[in-house]
């Protein structure tokens, strides 16, 4: 053992340095003196209640402020069946998680895309549109899917993530495609403006990940670099 200070090689049991008279300190004992606990504490999470509710009696109070102020200076809802509704897409899609511990997201995104659905239906009805099951139920609807399969697939299969987000951005390409086709059904557009366009770059970027899922020393490089 020797002085942390001066270097002196000091005797077992020696409490100060005799030479400059600091204190020992042996890294040993002070290891041996540090209890801890044998389990370590599990992540501790909650649903997020208080706020829920808070934010719950704020929209209740601006959809009654929206529609009473509707009702007075038109007679009926008007404008305000679009704000309220807004508030209930707006409260499906960021509140009504936060009532649960651990909100799965293999149901909320369905149920988000079911809000967006009927919020779309609603714009689609008061504006005399015929747009919503040739344009918005097919587009969302896929989306919907996607989205669905990748949680899905991020969640409960255990392969390699470059494998996910490759077989994603490929499927992204082709959901451009789709957009562009019902476009084009419902409101008479040109066809392959645009899709084509990210339809090579998504799919690039998709080929791109899934050959190097399939090599290991890229793999191995793009996981240092991006965590996948």
């Amino acid at each position: 053992m020797y002085c942390v200070r001066c270097g002196v090689k000091l005797q077992e049991g020696t409490e100060r340095c005799p030479l400059c008279q600091t204190p020992v300190w042996n890294p040993e004992e002070i290891a041996k003196e540090r209890t801890y606990p044998e389990d370590l504490p599990s992540k501790h999470s909650e649903s997020d209640i208080p706020g829920a509710v808070a934010f719950t009696i704020l929209c209740a109070i601006a959809s009654l402020v929206v529609l009473v102020v509707c009702m007075k200076l038109f007679g009926e809802l008007r404008w305000g069946g679009y704000v309220m509704l807004g508030i209930a897409l707006f409260y499906v899609l960021a509140i009504l998680p936060r009532w649960f511990v651990k909100p799965a997201a293999e149901v909320f995104v369905p149920v988000d895309h079911a809000a967006v659905l009927l919020y779309l239906l609603y714009v689609c009805g008061k504006t005399g549109g015929h747009w919503f099951l040739s344009f918005a139920l097919p587009v969302v609807g896929a989306s919907a899917l996607i989205s669905t399969a990748l949680v899905c697939f991020l969640k409960y299969v255990k392969i390699s993530k470059l494998y996910i987000l490759g077989g994603l951005l490929v499927l992204l390409g082709g959901f451009t495609v789709l957009v562009e086709f019902f476009e084009h059904i419902s409101f008479g557009t040109q066809m392959f403006q645009w899709s084509l366009y990210s339809l090579t770059g998504f799919a690039a970027a998709g080929l791109f990940l899934l050959i190097a899922g399939m090599i290991p020393k890229l793999h191995q490089a793009l996981r240092r670099r991006f965590f996948f």
